[in-house]
């Protein structure tokens, strides 16, 4: 009977240190990290080459609307009617609108797309090195360096090409 005693203490002892050790791991938290998403998206050349080619179309169309501009200036200064000045900030301003509007069109679902790409990255990423959660620095107002692995993803998403 004494041994039965024993044998129940020992194994009561052995699941509870079995438990305790088990529980540990639970008890740690969920494994967090961020990403300073400015930097990732200056490091990614798909990002880089559509922000060269919006840069490019937004300075076609600056070019286009520096020249309505000046022609509103000469006809102010060559004393035209104030109704053909009128009619052509008209034009301006539609043309503003429209051109504004074309590259909203073009490149706004570019963008997206490139953003999507990175954020299923980012769950690949989170997946692969063990991460139960994965913020977004600029949402965060502070963040331990610690937990900062933007180096770590750019190096994945470089690696992804």
């Amino acid at each position: 009977m004494k041994k039965l005693g024993m044998l129940s203490i020992a194994l009561g002892l052995l699941l509870s240190f079995v438990l305790l050790f088990a529980g540990s791991d639970s008890n740690q938290g969920p494994k967090l990290a961020y990403i300073d998403s400015t930097k990732v998206l200056q490091s990614y050349d798909k990002w880089i080459e559509l922000q060269t080619k919006y840069q490019e179309d937004y300075q076609f169309y600056a070019k286009k609307l520096n020249e309505l501009a000046a022609e509103i200036n000469n006809l102010k200064n060559s004393g035209a009617s104030q109704e053909e000045i009128d009619a052509k900030t008209k034009e301006y301003l539609q043309k503003q609108q429209q051109y504004n509007q074309l590259l909203s069109d073009e490149y706004q679902p570019k963008f997206a797309k490139i953003e999507q790409e990175i954020l299923s990255k980012i769950a690949e990423f989170a997946e692969i090195m063990g991460y139960d959660f994965v913020f977004n620095s600029k949402s965060m107002s502070y963040a331990s360096p610690n937990y900062d692995v933007t180096a770590k993803f750019i190096e994945y998403l470089k690696s992804t090409k």
